[in-house]
């Protein structure tokens, strides 16, 4: 039976109640046939006609098989089945009564059970038409029962008894199968309803900003968001994987907070280059076993809180670094004419390289602090790294007195990102010039690497800077990304802090990650929401 036919049924489950009635029919066939294969003297079974009794109850039980069997395995046409069912029950239980001695045998009181079937089945008021033919046969019976035996003087009492009885149990069926047929319709009309707030409540969850995981009492991942999952760097399945097997750290902290519901959670990394997270537990309703866990973006929270410290500083330091640029244009212009005279003595030279030397210096500090305060919209652009790299390389070596040693190395040669074109290149020649410079501290060679790939887990583009310096201790990794912080006497600290605002603007990320034979990488990790942009 198709959806569309078994839709139009009063109940979703009318086969399985077709069944149940045909079973009913199949036990009530084989007693009837049985008692009267019972030799009782007080049995009235078949006491009028016994070869009528017999020739009918094994037809009946014949039938109430055949037809049982076609209810399981043939499911179709399930009116035409009910009403052949019910139709054959008035036919043989009236004969059946007949042989016993008529309505007095009690018999007639079972069509009030294949009637009300009828009525219950089918809920339409067609139904009732059966209990009108059921008392019609029953008052032709009494009819022709009383031509060939005058001895029960009560028959059509009986008859108008019964008669009143199949009318009523069929117009309370009918009823009832109305009723609950309503009463079905609005269920599912409920259900319907809340499957639908469930969808929505599920897109909803999905596309929040904020991560949600929700696990069982063994830690079993039952839901992750998008942003959880790509918060934790986008594992490569979720389905029938426990919360360890995903992340151990915060799997640590969720068990601590079982222990103790005031547990303070801790920010930690679940990769070395992915974002600094903080979680936050809840159980669902009272339960401690299944928990809900929020998770945030620590970076994200600390950078609006930067932010806003320098929001003012940036439009003091943007107003005085305009005041300083024309003094500062005037003493190095007159340091460069004072330079072309031939009375300075190289005592003199030395100092006015000195005064030029520390004016760029400023100068440089002045364009970064102009770059924090005046931000500009961005040029999304798409890049093809395996194009772009080479040109801005040669073009970064062209511009440069001392020549670095670069090398390249490409995992791919289709690696597409989006971002904007000029703070990619600002980005990466800050990069180039740090690990330039401490290449040279350590080495005495310039030498620079650049390796551009795929991570295996999040299957995102990366690019790495890395060097042949000394290294970055632990203490001074967490500081340097933190504004003006540095440790060379002739930087700004604001380089690293820059190349990491621009890298967050374009949904990308600047991390460092540490070597152990020696060295710094800096790594950019291009994210999931920047390479959806396709």
């Amino acid at each position: 039976m198709t959806l569309a036919v078994e839709s139009a049924l009063p109940f979703s489950s009318s086969w399985r109640a077709l069944q149940i009635f045909s079973t009913y029919r199949v036990i009530l066939a084989v007693l009837l046939y049985s008692i009267g294969m019972v030799d009782l003297n007080f049995s009235l079974l078949g006491s009028r006609n016994p070869e009528l009794y017999y020739v009918c109850s094994l037809s009946f039980m014949f039938y109430s098989i055949i037809t049982f069997i076609l209810s399981l395995f043939y499911q179709r046409f399930f009116y035409l089945q009910l009403e052949i069912q019910v139709l054959i029950d008035i036919g043989l239980i009236v004969l059946l009564m007949h042989a016993s001695g008529g309505t007095a045998s009690g018999l007639g009181v079972l069509i009030a059970v294949s009637t009300s079937a009828a009525s219950i089945l089918t809920g339409h008021p067609g139904a009732l038409g059966f209990s009108i033919l059921a008392s019609c046969a029953i008052f032709g019976e009494e009819l022709y029962s009383g031509l060939i035996d005058t001895g029960d003087k009560n028959g059509m009492a009986h008859v108008g008894i019964l008669s009143l009885t199949l009318m009523a149990t069929s117009l309370l069926s009918f009823y009832l199968s109305r009723k609950v047929t309503q009463y079905e319709s609005v269920a599912k009309e409920s259900i319907k309803g809340l499957e639908n707030m469930e969808r929505l409540n599920e897109e909803i969850i999905q596309f929040m900003s904020t991560g949600v995981i929700v696990v069982d009492g063994q830690n079993a991942i039952l839901l992750i968001n998008r942003a959880a999952w790509i918060h934790l760097g986008m594992p490569e399945s979720t389905k029938s994987r426990t919360l360890e097997q995903v992340s151990s750290p915060l799997a640590r902290q969720l068990n601590l907070w079982r222990r103790n519901h005031s547990y303070r959670s801790k920010s930690f990394r679940n990769t070395a280059t992915g974002p600094t997270l903080l979680p936050n537990f809840s159980p669902i309703a009272e339960s401690k076993e299944n928990a809900i866990i929020f998770i945030e973006d620590n970076s994200r929270l600390n950078q609006q809180a930067q932010s806003l410290k320098l929001a003012s500083l940036g439009r003091l330091t943007a107003s005085i670094a305009h005041e300083i640029r024309n003094p500062l244009g005037a003493l190095s212009h007159a340091a460069q004419l004072m330079s072309e005279s031939n009375e300075i003595s190289p005592e003199n030279s030395d100092l006015l390289e000195i005064i030029e030397k520390n004016t760029r210096r400023v100068n440089d500090i002045i364009e970064n602090i102009m770059c924090l305060s005046q931000r500009k919209v961005l040029q999304i652009k798409e890049i093809n790294l395996s194009k772009y790299i080479p040109i801005m390389l040669q073009e970064y070596i062209n511009g440069k007195e001392e020549k670095p040693e670069i090398s390249t190395q490409y995992h791919s040669n289709n690696l597409v990102i989006h971002f904007d074109v000029s703070q990619l290149t600002q980005i990466l020649t800050n990069l180039i010039d740090n690990a330039a410079r401490y290449s040279k501290e350590n080495t005495g060679i310039p030498y620079v690497q650049i390796m551009i790939g795929i991570e295996p887990h999040s299957h995102t583009i990366f690019l790495d800077v890395i060097d042949r310096g000394m290294g970055i201790s632990p203490e001074i990794a967490e500081k340097i990304f933190e504004p003006f912080f540095t440790t060379s006497r002739t930087g700004s600290g604001l380089g690293l802090y820059l190349s990491k605002e621009l890298c967050e603007a374009n949904h990308a990320r600047l991390d460092h990650i540490p070597l152990t034979k020696g060295g710094s990488c800096f790594r950019i990790s291009f994210s999931a929401v920047n390479l959806t942009q396709r």
